[in-house]
């Protein structure tokens, strides 16, 4: 009996143990290592570094930057998930809740909003693709919309929608051997050039070989546009 007694009460320990919450450095460590896991943050802080060696260091401190704030923010929220806060479920009822309050009072002139952002991301592309190459004005004409597009989304709640569909093996397979044989042809092109930031036509990295179609403004304007589409189609996704 006092056997049975022992092993009940270690067990009982044993289950308050396990509740309690993790102290908050080991939490943050966890945390911190989990963000640094994420592989949109990783190849956005790689970027950064080899754009700052090829002599970009406005390029290189914006991905350098995005990167290490998405490494805070992620860190936070796993932080305050494992310290036992329920927030989350609070929010995501509330965020359905928005969500379909939202749908319902969605006006029915849905295309006529699309015509119009289509209309206003022409004439951006139009406009800014005028400009010259790596000139003062092309790069606050990104960076300026570009922070205050962040800055407004990042302070809007986050609205639930559905769950997307399970990514096959198959297909991440697939991509992640695409991405890292393009990565790696880029790295050997690049370190096989005269220098870091001379280009070179025997071998060629991917801004030496647009440099043809981003020299003329119809290139320059096309190439914004498609940029743009396929942000937008990233953020939908």
């Amino acid at each position: 009996m006092e056997t049975g007694e022992e092993a009940s009460g270690e067990d009982r320990a044993k289950s308050l143990r396990d509740d309690v919450p993790a102290s908050r450095p080991e939490v943050s460590q966890t945390a911190l290592s989990g963000a640094l896991r994420d592989p949109v943050i990783v190849i956005l802080i790689l970027a950064g570094i080899f754009d700052g060696l090829a002599g970009n260091p406005v390029h290189a401190i914006l991905l350098i930057g995005v990167g290490l704030v998405l490494a805070r923010t992620s860190s936070e929220g796993s932080a305050s998930h494992g310290l036992g806060f329920q927030a989350d479920d609070v929010d995501g009822r509330d965020g359905r809740r928005l969500g379909v309050q939202k749908a319902l009072a969605e006006p029915a002139h849905a295309s006529e909003r699309t015509v119009a952002g289509l209309v206003v991301v022409v004439l951006y592309a139009v406009t800014v693709g005028g400009f010259s190459r790596y000139s003062w004005p092309a790069t606050l004409a990104v960076v300026v919309p570009g922070l205050l597009g962040l800055v407004l989304v990042w302070r809007e709640p986050v609205v639930s929608g559905p769950d997307p569909a399970p990514i096959s093996r198959r297909g991440a397979r697939a991509w992640a051997t695409v991405f890292v044989a393009l990565g790696l042809w880029e790295l050997t092109n690049l370190l096989l050039q005269p220098s870091l930031e001379v280009g070179s036509h025997a071998h060629p990295t991917l801004s030496v070989l647009m440099d043809p179609v981003l020299s003329l403004h119809v290139g320059r304007s096309i190439s914004l546009f498609l940029w743009l589409a396929l942000g937008w189609y990233l953020v939908r996704r």
